[in-house]
């Protein structure tokens, strides 16, 4: 089946430990078998776009792993690293921008001596 209006997704579910939601803006975490009210948010980057384009479902079970897709995985996983290489570059050039090579600054990564 097809599904328009859905941001391509790729889903895993370990059993009972929790899962995970990655789309190309932003990842789903949960722990647990619910992920319902459970998940935590992390935001990669925009809002969604490109959502008319249909895009194919997908199920998969292997003993307690669910995965669960719509549309390419391999290109949602793609889309992702994308947006995380984005936010990485953009906050590292905010950090060098605002000074802090000093190890006592708040936002330096190193532990003041």
């Amino acid at each position: 089946m097809r599904r328009r209006g859905v941001e391509r997704s790729l889903e895993i579910q370990l059993g009972r430990l929790g899962g995970i939601d990655v789309r190309p803006t932003r990842l789903f975490l949960w722990g647990g078998e619910e992920r319902k009210g459970r998940e935590r948010i992390v935001s990669l980057g925009t809002p969604p776009r490109s959502l008319l384009i249909p895009r194919r479902e997908r199920e998969v079970q292997a003993g307690a792993v669910q995965v669960r897709s719509l549309g390419n995985p391999l290109m949602t996983i793609a889309l992702a690293g994308v947006h995380v290489a984005r936010k990485l570059a953009r906050e590292r050039s905010e950090v060098s921008e605002s000074g802090s090579a000093d190890p006592g600054s708040e936002r330096s990564l190193r532990p003041p001596d």
